[in-house]
């Protein structure tokens, strides 16, 4: 039983003592791209609630003009 014990802890340990194996470099993502995409998807965005806002504008303004 001690043996076995033994025989695991040199295991564990020589694992530990391995070199590092390299590890491929994940390629970065270009910081120029990703603020344009952040800026065109706010540009998208703003569009977006200026149309709402303006359809919502009309059909106040449409709905009291036909009510005089």
């Amino acid at each position: 039983m001690t043996t076995q014990l033994k025989n695991n802890n040199f295991s564990v340990e020589a694992n530990k003592n391995k070199p590092n194996t390299i590890k491929p470099k994940i390629a970065r993502p270009n910081i120029d791209h990703l603020i344009k995409r952040i800026l065109v998807e706010r540009r998208k965005e703003q569009k977006k609630n200026f149309l709402i806002f303006t359809f919502i504008l009309l059909t106040i303004s449409g709905s009291v003009i036909l009510t005089f």
